[in-house]
């Protein structure tokens, strides 16, 4: 049966039960929060490791970056949608801080990552250990970020011997489920919609429109997240830094054009190929209140369904606020999980 503990940042344990484990955190729960201005630190420079490449056993090309520390407790990100490696970019001062080594790949056909044909969400996770191996690295940690969330959760099913411990940051659940489709923006909606149900029509306005208006300007569509995001999003997509990282992941995502980006998102609004209850390791998940992109309702899902998780549910933050201004409360959470872990042992 699934485990969803829960206990309250802010006072004695907020719920608990056989299965469920719910945290509330306030804007200020007394864990330190600090907003990611990578130019802020005098020090930061990128570790100009954002291009590298490992090959794999098919021969396909499997990019990657690595972000924070080099020597620090490894830690493979998996990015959003539209996003890329380049999207770790801004949590290099977090992982830093943490001593944290994050490795970003781009996913087949995104970035600089060969195309996949015919993949489905499961074949990640070979694709992942694949690049552990080569690397040297037995364990490591998993964070998921949005678009990201679903391909963690198939490496946490699929590679629970391996991992030291599991993240979803405000991530994004199955859309076969209608409700969790239906939750979401009209746009997303539509766009999802229109793969399943009108995949010509979806194909021919991402190959002749939306992706050359991306090439062509990637603040196109920075401008409209922008422009639609609440409050606490809107705050944080105004910083430069994040500007810079995010266009420059956007601009990534369609290098190769249209078909890895439809690619993505038909297997969005597929099922994953396996029982969540399934997942054999624990699974921190995070998610706003505020969350406008992939609404509250998504976590809670996954949370109910996974076998063993730990929702924390921060109040008034957005879908990128959370992530970009909490990383270090994330990050040390994750650490301390495992820590605890080995203690019990």
């Amino acid at each position: 049966m699934p485990r969803c503990r829960g206990r309250s940042i802010r006072s004695a344990p907020l719920q608990r039960s056989a299965h469920w484990r719910l945290n509330i955190l306030p804007l200020n729960s007394g864990i330190e929060s600090r907003s990611i201005d990578p130019t802020a630190d005098a020090d930061w420079k990128p570790m100009n490791r954002e291009v590298n490449f490992i090959t794999l056993a098919d021969g396909r090309r499997l990019a990657y970056a690595e972000y924070g520390d080099p020597r620090g407790m490894p830690a493979i990100y998996c990015h959003g949608f539209p996003g890329t490696r380049l999207e770790a970019r801004l949590f290099d001062a977090p992982a830093r801080r943490f001593k944290v080594r994050v490795i970003a790949p781009d996913r087949n056909g995104l970035g600089l990552s060969d195309p996949k044909p015919g993949r489905q969400l499961l074949d990640w996770a070979a694709d992942v250990e694949a690049l552990a191996d080569s690397l040297g690295i037995e364990r490591f940690f998993l964070i998921g970020v949005s678009g990201g969330g679903p391909y963690a959760t198939a490496c946490a099913y699929r590679l629970a011997e391996r991992l030291n411990g599991v993240t979803l940051v405000c991530p994004l659940g199955p859309l076969d489920q209608p409700a969790l489709l239906d939750a979401m923006r009209w746009p997303a909606r539509i766009n999802f919609q229109s793969i399943r149900n009108t995949p010509l029509l979806s194909q021919l306005s991402f190959r002749f429109a939306v992706i050359p208006m991306v090439q062509l300007s990637p603040q196109w569509i920075y401008q409209i997240m922008l422009g639609i995001a609440p409050a606490p999003d809107a705050a944080v997509l105004g910083r430069t830094p994040v500007r810079s990282a995010i266009t420059a992941s956007i601009h990534e995502t369609v290098r190769q054009g249209a078909a890895g980006v439809l690619q993505e998102m038909d297997l969005y609004t597929r099922p994953w190929g396996f029982d969540l209850a399934e997942v054999g390791v624990p699974i921190q998940l995070w998610h706003g209140t505020a969350d406008e992109t992939v609404p509250l309702l998504h976590g809670r899902t996954l949370a109910a369904g996974l076998a063993d998780s730990d929702l924390r549910i921060v109040e008034g933050e957005g879908h990128f606020s959370l992530p970009i201004d909490h990383m270090d409360q994330i990050q040390q959470q994750l650490i301390a999980d495992r820590l605890d872990q080995r203690t019990s042992a």
